[in-house]
């Protein structure tokens, strides 16, 4: 139904209370089916550390914000500071 207009889920994995949602992979799949990107917020790295990947769920972006993961103040640099991982069809948009 909302195929023509839809753009990107912007998704938090695991949640910001770190429990990990069922069936997440299967949401990615189906915003891709639709021509939908899934961004995806890393901020919390080390629960994800061993446990799951951001392409393995099937995020086309995922960022890294330090504020959890290195435990600094949130936005400690400018909010979403730190490293960028796009899947390989978003690689020629890097700087």
């Amino acid at each position: 139904k909302h195929s023509k207009r839809l753009a990107a889920l912007m998704i938090t994995y695991p949640s910001t209370y770190g429990k990990y949602e069922r069936g997440v992979d299967k949401v990615c799949d189906l915003i891709h089916e639709h021509g939908g990107q899934v961004y995806m917020d890393g901020a919390n790295m080390n629960a994800q550390l061993g446990l799951c990947s951001p392409g393995a769920i099937g995020a086309d972006v995922c960022h890294l914000n330090l504020h959890k993961t290195f435990a600094i103040p949130h936005g400690g640099g400018g909010p979403g500071v730190g490293s960028i991982g796009v899947a390989e069809h978003l690689a020629p948009f890097l700087p």
